[in-house]
C-alpha cells in the first residue's frame, strides 16, 4: 500500500480511546501529588501505541485509568464511544471483564487451570462460544500445543507469557493493555511477544497500548507516546 493511502486509511479509523485533560491526583498526610497532569491523547483502531518513560513517570496510571482500574480526579476517558470515567464500580467491573485485556509482567495466569482452561476463561465469563480450531491454531504457531493440559508452573517464563498474551487477544476485547509484559523474559521470548502484538495489531485490527521502558523494543510500533513528569511531553 503506498503512504499516500496508508495515511488516508489511518485518518479515517475510528478514535477507539479518547483522553481528554485527564489528571490524577492522589491524597496522601504528606499533602496532594499529581501523578498525571491534564493529558490528553487518541487511540485509533487497529494502532499499536508505545508508551515510554521514566519509573515514577505516570504511564502506568495512564494505563489504569483506561482499564478502569482507578478512577481519574479531573477529565474524561471515552473508550468506544462510551464515557468509562462517569461508570460507577460495577460499571467498570463489566467493562473490565467483558471490554479490555490486559497482559502484566507478572504473567496472571490461574495456577489451578491448564493452559487451555485460562485461554477459554474469557469466553466463559462472557458466554461466547469457544472456536477450538482457532485456539488450537493459535497454540500450534506459538509452540504451547502440546502444553494445552500442562498447568503454569509446569512452564517456563516464556510460555506462561505466550499463554497470557493469547488468552488477552482471543478474548475480542475493545482495547489490549499490556503493562511491561516482556519484563520478565530473555531477548528471544521478548521478541516473540512483541511479534504476537503486532501480528495482532496489524492482521486482526485490534487496538494494543504498550507500557515498556525498552524504547528499541517501541520499533514495532505505530508511534509511540513519551510520558515525563505526569505529561505527554512527545508523540
Amino acid at each position: 500500500m503506498e503512504k499516500g493511502n496508508m495515511k488516508k486509511e489511518n485518518m479515517e479509523r475510528e478514535v477507539v480511546v479518547d483522553v481528554k485533560d485527564v489528571s490524577k491526583i492522589y491524597e496522601s498526610q504528606s499533602g496532594r501529588s499529581r501523578v498525571l497532569d491534564r493529558v490528553n491523547v487518541s487511540i485509533k483502531k487497529g494502532e499499536f501505541v508505545g508508551i515510554v518513560g521514566d519509573s515514577g513517570s505516570g504511564k502506568t496510571t495512564l494505563l489504569n485509568l483506561v482499564g478502569g482500574m482507578d478512577c481519574v480526579s479531573e477529565g474524561t476517558i471515552t473508550v468506544a464511544g462510551d464515557v468509562i470515567s462517569d461508570f460507577d464500580d460495577r460499571q467498570r467491573t463489566l467493562y473490565r471483564r467483558r471490554r479490555v485485556g490486559f497482559i502484566f509482567q507478572d504473567y496472571n495466569l490461574i495456577n489451578e487451570l491448564t493452559v487451555y482452561e485460562n485461554i477459554i476463561l474469557p469466553f466463559q465469563l462472557k458466554g461466547k462460544k469457544i472456536d477450538e480450531k482457532l485456539i488450537d491454531g493459535f497454540l500450534d504457531m506459538l509452540k504451547l500445543k502440546e502444553k494445552k493440559n500442562a498447568f503454569p508452573m509446569q512452564l517456563s517464563g516464556g510460555e506462561q507469557q505466550r499463554a497470557a498474551v493469547l488468552r488477552s487477544l482471543l478474548s475480542e476485547p475493545d482495547i489490549i493493555l499490556a503493562d511491561e509484559p516482556t519484563g520478565n523474559l530473555d531477548s528471544r521470548n521478548t521478541q516473540v511477544v512483541v511479534k504476537l502484538l503486532k501480528h495482532f495489531s496489524d492482521r486482526m485490527n485490534k487496538t494494543i497500548l504498550f507500557v515498556t521502558h525498552n524504547m528499541e523494543l517501541t520499533k514495532s510500533c505505530n508511534r509511540v507516546i513519551v510520558v515525563k513528569d505526569g505529561k505527554i511531553v512527545n508523540e
